[in-house]
């Protein structure tokens, strides 16, 4: 399926956006979707705000009263275990007068409102206030907290904005069970202390890390102990409807330039999942692990990417360590800077649209899964962009 989006030549002196073809066909998204903060605005209200988003693993919610909380763009919200076991997500927000409610993460009773101590149930009913015990013109059985949609695949809890979005397994599926399939002990393992924001923000768009993390085009001549570390001209992808899979073997080599592997008890192979738009499944080779990523957007030129590592109890701590080093202090720092040229490469003049390498018999070197993104991408804002950007 290939695209042509029609673009807008007002504030354009140089055209870069009147000759825009073939988007997710043969050329890649425009240039100025990297940079445009109005391409952003768009991307947040009919992208962000109607997608699932991963926020958390089950067992940071595992008591009644337990919760953590989140934020998309400018939208807080919080995850809470209720008394009765569901995981509930509500907007951060008192119903009385718009105060934010928690920070950070804990475990309440209840949830009181630090300004007016208005206090909720943990399903978000209004419980009492405040008050000289007069009539009201209020019910307080018609006051509650604004729901927001929560689902699952496997133990992954995520949200959704939109009150209307399809479930996950409807979204993709197949998903939980392609992951279930490669990690079938992944029940046991547990996350670390805390999600964390993993290597700092990139100076870069969103999409120009989705992008680098969907080829593999790009490792050998960039990442040079990755390479040592893996066999990737046998990696294999394969695209499924909102989510792509990615297999890529190790060398097999014990010692390597990344870190020294134990061919007997590591894993030795590499499973990277992405699910549209912006969260990543991971097994990385070395000691068992899981990881669920997602890159945010924090304005049009950066991007903040959050990190959920689990493993089984018993996995030695150094060996974690070791690798965690190794993926913080060498690829990441050269993803850092592949992905902050290209954004660079994004603002200049002689460049409005790129070009995608599709080999489908070389998985190494083709960029399906950037064109597949790309697709699914124009799919959801083509109607949206060519009319609020011209």
């Amino acid at each position: 399926m290939s695209l042509s989006f029609s673009d807008r030549v007002e504030g354009d002196p140089i055209g870069r956006r009147t000759e825009i073809v073939d988007v997710a066909g043969t050329r890649t998204l425009p240039a100025y979707y990297y940079t445009d903060p109005g391409v952003l605005e768009i991307e947040r209200d009919e992208l962000f705000f109607r997608q699932w988003h991963y926020v958390c693993h089950a067992a940071r919610l595992a008591r009644p009263g337990d919760y953590v909380t989140g934020t998309l763009f400018d939208q807080d919200f919080f995850l809470v275990r209720g008394r009765d076991g569901e995981i509930r997500a509500f907007y951060n927000v008192c119903a009385h007068r718009g105060h934010r409610l928690l920070d950070g993460s804990g475990c309440r009773t209840r949830i009181a409102c630090p300004y007016h101590a208005w206090t909720y149930a943990l399903d978000g009913r209004l419980l009492g206030l405040r008050s000289s015990g007069e009539k009201q013109c209020f019910s307080r059985s018609d006051i509650r907290l604004s729901g927001i949609r929560v689902d699952r695949i496997l133990d992954f809890i995520f949200i959704n904005l939109d009150p209307d979005a399809v479930p996950l397994d409807d979204f993709a599926p197949g998903l939980a069970e392609s992951i279930a399939s490669k990690v079938p002990d992944l029940a046991t393992y547990r996350p670390g202390d805390n999600a964390d924001y993993f290597g700092g923000a990139y100076d870069c768009n969103w999409k120009v890390v989705i992008d680098n993390f969907l080829e593999c085009y790009h490792c050998e001549t960039a990442h040079a102990s990755f390479s040592d570390l893996m066999n990737i001209r046998q990696s294999c992808f394969s695209l499924h409807g909102t989510y792509s899979y990615q297999y890529i073997p190790t060398a097999g080599k014990a010692e390597n330039a990344a870190f020294p592997l134990d061919l007997t008890e590591d894993e030795l192979d590499g499973h990277f999942w992405f699910l549209f738009p912006n969260t990543f499944f991971s097994v990385f080779p070395g000691v068992k692990n899981f990881s669920v990523s997602r890159s945010e957007p924090d304005g049009p030129g950066r991007t903040r990417r959050m990190f959920d590592m689990m493993a089984p109890p018993s996995v030695s701590r150094e060996r974690q360590e070791a690798r965690s080093r190794w993926g913080l202090d060498v690829v990441n720092e050269e993803d850092r800077s592949l992905c902050e040229n290209v954004q660079r490469g994004m603002r200049q003049r002689g460049f409005s649209q790129g070009y995608y390498l599709v080999e489908p018999d070389n998985h190494n070197l083709t960029e399906e899964g950037v064109q597949f993104f790309h697709r699914l991408y124009a799919d959801a804002l083509e109607d949206k962009l060519s009319s609020n950007t011209r």
